[in-house]
């Protein structure tokens, strides 16, 4: 997730709005009645397998995630494809902006190319393993994520898909209409209002979405590291009626207080992307209502809710544990049987080495 610095802008005028209303969502914005923050598997929980492709978000399911986050943005001819950054060359074999290249030509690139297991989000190094490569993942269209989803009825998790709208970068519209008039009627489409929230660091876009379908949840995101504070974050989502605010995890002030001002609003406040478990621990601590990250596992694993022995998913080569900094725990032995100390105890005492030839008048017996 990345911002650009015109937002300030919009947070420098939060109160502006306070007085107008807005019709709750279905769904609504309420603060969390379950013992745990919900688990959003960011870009797929793309320490697991490549950010923001089927792989990943199958992955997310199987594991468990209750929420699936991603990214999205227009091809040039105006095909809605999942991708975090507006080129390609980060995450797959081509490059050049997604906003110049057909849908054809964006699902030629390899988009699993970079990716190794456990970075926290892809990062193109070729001293790593790249055991997907040219295994045909693509760059998907959001029809193929929003059909999966559907597919699963009530069972689904729920779907937090950000309107990529920075400034600064090649697919920025200043009026926030373009992604937004293809994913609504998307959403639409496939019946997903109710499990969708839409996000964006962008204040036009989300204005957009709730023009086109008041009952869609909005989420508004910021960034500390370009000058937005989660304060900030926390005002603009009350004042915009917005229903989550998402502010960066890491914002020096972000704290219990600050949730509980927004949730006391009947705003919902889950922030990004803490990974490690003392990060995730210490960010549960603070009441919030989910929480997105890169390693869903771990978070499942904190919660007592990971089933699953492995976190990678099958495609995937090797062993990853569900927490950064962890090793791979080994299996024990089977409970019935010795350890190797007990049958090392159990050895005649004259057994004889392996000479590498029979001795003389050796037999089988």
């Amino acid at each position: 997730m990345r911002y650009g610095a015109m937002a300030a802008a919009a947070a420098a005028v939060v109160l502006s709005a306070c007085g107008e209303s807005r019709p709750a969502s279905p769904a609504g914005a309420a603060p969390r009645s379950g013992p745990h923050p919900l688990v959003s598997a960011h870009r797929g929980g793309a320490a697991y397998a490549p950010e923001n492709t089927m792989p990943a978000f199958r992955n997310a399911l199987r594991l468990g995630a209750d929420q699936i986050e991603t990214d999205a943005q227009l091809t040039a001819d105006g095909a809605l494809v999942l991708i975090h950054d507006d080129t390609l060359d980060r995450t797959t074999d081509c490059s050049g902006a997604v906003s110049a290249k057909t849908l054809a030509q964006v699902r030629d690139c390899d988009a699993a190319y970079w990716f190794s297991p456990g970075q926290p989000t892809t990062i193109p190094v070729e001293a790593v393993p790249h055991s997907l490569r040219g295994q045909g993942v693509r760059v998907p269209e959001a029809r193929e994520l929003f059909a999966l989803l559907r597919s699963l009825g009530e069972a689904a998790p729920d779907l937090s898909i950000e309107i990529k709208d920075i400034p600064g970068e090649s697919n920025f519209d200043p009026a926030g209409a373009d992604v937004a008039a293809a994913l609504v009627p998307l959403i639409q489409e496939y019946g997903l209002q109710r499990k969708t929230i839409v996000q964006s660091f962008w204040p036009a876009a989300l204005e957009q979405v709730r023009l086109l379908d008041p009952t869609l949840r909005t989420q508004f995101l910021t960034t500390t590291s370009t000058g937005q504070t989660a304060a900030q974050n926390v005002a603009w989502t009350i004042a915009r009626q917005h229903d989550v605010a998402a502010p960066n995890f890491d914002a020096p002030d972000f704290n219990a207080e600050l949730v509980a001002a927004a949730q006391a609003a009947g705003r919902q406040v889950i922030p990004y992307t803490p990974d490690r478990a003392a990060e995730l621990e210490q960010v549960a601590a603070l009441g919030v209502d989910g929480i997105i990250t890169n390693f869903p596992g771990c978070l499942l694993r904190l919660q007592g809710r990971l089933d699953e022995a492995r976190v990678l998913p099958d495609e995937v080569a090797g062993e990853l544990p569900p927490c950064p900094g962890e090793t791979v725990a080994r299996a024990a032995p089977p409970r019935d049987r010795p350890d190797p100390a007990a049958c090392a105890a159990l050895r005649p005492a004259r057994w004889l080495p392996a000479q590498g030839q029979p001795a003389d008048r050796a037999a089988l017996r």
